[in-house]
């Protein structure tokens, strides 16, 4: 694994801090392939805040494709650039413009510099990594990069205590990170490992957000 450019995603930082920016749901058209449009009669995209034109993305998780939200036809209706749908597609959307995004992106870039830092001081940019280090490294990203980034409403809004903790947190990720007590390589031996006293399960990028937002919240101390 080298260590360059972010290791986390738009859409995973603010999955993570903001509540309903990101949702995931189905197709619902009725007959027909290749439909330009994505109908859901279970979700109202204009309340929910969808507007054309502003950057705001949108995936089709079954075929793999994703492209910017160009047209909110009625309610339960959108099309995106170069998107198209069968019926019973699953569908990722967010509402994050392109202002928003590259604001995101930018702390998520300034907050890796650390975790490079960190992996160079004892040749983990160099192995391949262990299976877990990936999802860990990237909670570690966003959970520094929102030391920049303040967002709609002021999320992720921390009172100074909160903050501190969080920072020590961070500092002591980074700590291990670098003096090899943490080692992401696969098949290290390092003396600390993170873990929980239980493995729990998810099935949707949402589950597993709060799966490690819970987790944070355990190893925090108080």
């Amino acid at each position: 694994m080298t260590c360059s450019g972010r290791y986390a995603t738009d859409w995973q930082f603010v999955v993570f801090w903001f509540t309903g920016v990101v949702w995931t749901g189905a197709d619902r058209s009725i007959g027909g392939l290749a439909n330009v449009n994505l109908y859901d009669s279970q979700v109202n995209f204009r309340e929910r805040g969808t507007i054309a034109n502003t950057g705001q993305w949108l995936w089709n998780l079954t075929a793999g494709t994703d492209g910017p939200i160009v047209a909110v036809v009625d309610n339960n209706t959108i099309t995106a650039t170069g998107v198209t749908w069968d019926s019973g597609d699953l569908y990722r959307i967010s509402l994050v413009t392109t202002i928003e995004r590259g604001q995101i992106e930018m702390a998520l870039d300034i907050a890796a510099a650390d975790i490079h830092a960190a992996l160079a001081a004892t040749g983990q940019c160099d192995c391949t990594w262990a299976s877990w280090a990936t999802t860990f490294v990237s909670k570690l990203n966003i959970i520094d990069a929102a030391s920049y980034y303040q967002g709609k409403c002021g999320s992720p809004k921390f009172t100074d205590d909160q903050r501190a903790r969080y920072l020590t947190w961070m500092s002591d990720q980074l700590n291990m990170l670098m003096t090899g007590r943490l080692d992401v390589c696969s098949g290290a031996t390092g003396a600390d490992f993170p873990a929980v006293g239980y493995a729990q399960q998810a099935v949707t990028e949402f589950a597993r957000a709060e799966i490690v937002w819970n987790d944070i919240e355990a190893n925090i101390e108080e």
